[in-house]
């Protein structure tokens, strides 16, 4: 995400337009009315790092022309990085209002009075704008991509599928990793539903648009839960452990909350898996912390190695000082080190995108920031314990 320094530094630019425009048509074209003493005053303006005051006095001293367009334009534009929409949709819409706007002029204001609505979030009439830009050539693969973005925002995945497949054919891009996402959200949200027959449809849709992609193996999971089908849902998600570490956080609580009487089969499996990677034991103990309610015993025996590793002086003190070590780090001791790690993890455990950095107390299959699918990564809590 650009800095306040970079929109700083982009409004300068800006001004500085606005200052040349005025120089070239007051100080050195062949006119006879002289210098408005006004444009002297917005210079001393900016030259006191008084912006705000130079916006104003020049945004209302231009007139609107063919020679002008570009500098309210710009005008509004930095109105909008400054954080002052409602500046911005004034001004872009007085510009429209202009009877003999050309139409190209027209259709450039128009996207920048849909990207005010966007950055004000009101998305119903920044949609209107796009919808209607998307019928114009100039302006249709920008207008596709906000409508995209705006319909991912509300989880209108048929919608925001639509639009993608349509800029798909516009400019030839791979949007398949999109797409397998796209397939995936329908998916999942026909499995809250109860229509499992429409999610395997679905299911069927995503796979093997991204192959490395987990995410159609965890629908695939979600669907064996549903049919109760533990040995297929254990069977997805070692083959989503195999590629992704993130599925010991996304995956492993449902099948353990869902498995019950397949226990023995989903240990062996963490089992081979601790064999093939030991540090895999961390996201075990994470777990163990993250659901503290839940009961397996490979997960408890690596709690125990775990806590028995950290130091929990101020715990045993609360304890029976008659109490042995080895009772001391029992399972009662165990369980409240669980519960306490619990409280204060859900205040300090983060996923952080691998593409842009963000971080979020909770995991997201596209990163709200920089929009890239599957980009996160779970930041081990533990080591920092």
């Amino acid at each position: 995400m650009p800095s306040e320094s970079v929109f700083y530094l982009t409004g300068i630019f800006i001004l500085f337009g606005v200052l040349v425009y005025i120089y070239l048509n007051f100080f050195e074209s062949d006119n006879d009315h002289g210098v408005n003493p006004d444009y002297l005053t917005g210079l001393k303006y900016l030259l006191n790092e008084e912006s705000d005051k130079a916006i104003n006095l020049f945004s209302n001293l231009i007139e609107i022309d063919d020679e002008t367009i570009q500098t309210h334009l710009a005008l509004g534009v930095l109105f909008r990085k400054q954080g002052r929409v409602d500046k911005a949709i004034q001004l872009h819409e007085y510009i429209l209002s202009k009877d003999d706007l050309p139409e190209n002029h027209y259709y450039q204001t128009l996207f920048e009075l849909g990207e005010n609505y966007f950055s004000a979030g009101i998305y119903n009439k920044s949609e209107d704008i796009f919808l209607k830009l998307r019928e114009h050539e100039n302006h249709k693969e920008d207008a596709l991509n906000k409508l995209i973005i705006i319909n991912e925002y509300f989880g209108e995945w048929e919608k925001a599928l639509n639009f993608l497949e349509e800029l798909d054919a516009q400019n030839n891009q791979d949007l398949s990793i999109g797409r397998n996402h796209y397939y995936c959200e329908i998916a999942e949200m026909h499995i809250e539903n109860g229509d499992i027959k429409s999610a395997n449809t679905y299911l069927l849709k995503a796979q093997g648009l991204h192959t490395d992609s987990i995410r159609s193996e965890y629908i695939k999971m979600l669907i064996n839960l549903e049919n109760s089908d533990s040995l297929a849902a254990i069977s997805s998600f070692v083959s989503m452990a195999n590629k992704n570490r993130v599925a010991f956080i996304i995956a492993l609580p449902k099948i353990l909350q869902s498995t019950d009487n397949d226990l023995d089969a989903i240990n062996v499996e963490l089992m081979k898996l601790l064999d093939n990677d030991p540090e895999i034991m961390d996201y075990l103990a994470l777990i163990g912390v993250m659901y503290p309610d839940i009961e397996n015993k490979v997960i408890e025996n690596i709690m125990q190695s775990f806590i028995e590793r950290q130091d929990i002086v101020q715990e045993i003190d609360k304890l029976d000082e008659n109490y042995s070590i080895t009772s001391k780090i029992s399972n009662q001791l165990s369980q409240s080190m669980r519960h306490k790690l619990n409280n204060k993890m859900k205040s300090e455990y983060k996923f952080s995108c691998k593409k842009c950095g963000y971080q979020t107390i909770s995991f997201s299959w596209q990163c709200p920031t920089c929009k890239s699918w599957e980009s996160s990564s779970s930041i081990n809590y533990l080591k920092a314990i």
